[in-house]
C-alpha cells in the first residue's frame, strides 16, 4: 500500500482547488490542520457537534500571527 491510499483526510484548497495534506490533528480538541500541495495555505477545520469537519479559517502562516482589527 502506498502512503497516498491511507489517507483519510482529504480536501480542496478554497484558494486554488489543488488537493490538501494533512499538517497536524488534534483529536482531544476536535481539531485539524491541512495544508495545501499548491500554494501552501493552511486551512484550519474543527468538528462540529455531529461529527463533521468544518473549515473555520483558511490562512497563510504569516496572515495568522497579525494583530486583529
Amino acid at each position: 500500500m502506498s502512503a497516498e491510499a491511507d489517507r483519510t483526510y482529504r480536501g480542496k484548497c478554497v484558494d486554488c482547488g489543488s488537493p490538501l495534506e494533512l499538517y497536524e490533528v488534534d483529536f482531544e480538541k476536535g481539531r485539524r490542520i491541512m495544508q495545501c500541495t499548491r500554494c501552501g495555505l493552511y486551512h484550519f477545520y474543527k468538528k462540529n457537534f455531529f461529527g463533521k469537519w468544518k473549515l473555520l479559517r483558511a490562512g497563510r502562516v504569516s496572515d495568522l500571527w497579525r494583530k486583529p482589527k
